[in-house]
């Protein structure tokens, strides 16, 4: 009985240590080939995008979380309050919006400036600017 108990706690901990990983989906005139954005782990969040000639990156990024709770209660207060007090608990965060904004550097000193955003079902996607000031979607899966 002690075994299996300890067994759960383990794959809990281990499941709960992992962090949200997404590839790269490219995009049709995108000049990224590869990439990945891994989030959720503080000063280890990683942002990689691979040109065929550069590989940039980004660490350590802030992750910005938004709920417009004022905006919900409009919607949901009246008409269903049990939704409105699972989403005011934070028990529901389907309603979340997640955001980055950094600057991904390349080893020979190019930079791109990204900003991404997510949430719910939503998967990342947003734009990176590079220094000429070409806008490229990026989207990840």
């Amino acid at each position: 009985m002690k075994k299996s108990y300890l067994s759960i706690l383990a794959i809990l901990m281990f499941t709960g240590c992992a962090s949200p990983t997404h590839p790269l989906d490219k995009q049709g005139s995108a000049p990224f080939v590869g990439g990945e954005l891994v989030h959720d782990r503080g000063e280890g969040n990683l942002l990689v995008l691979e040109a065929p000639d550069r590989r940039y990156e980004a660490r350590g990024f802030a992750v910005e979380r938004q709920t417009n709770l004022a905006e919900l209660r409009k919607r949901y207060y009246g008409v269903n309050p049990k939704h409105w007090q699972r989403i005011f608990s934070g028990l529901d965060t389907e309603h979340v919006v997640y955001t980055i904004e950094t600057i991904a550097k390349s080893a020979d000193g190019h930079e791109v400036s990204c900003r991404v955003t997510w949430g719910g079902v939503v998967k990342p996607a947003g734009v990176c600017t590079d220094q000429a000031g070409a806008a490229f979607s990026v989207r990840f899966e």
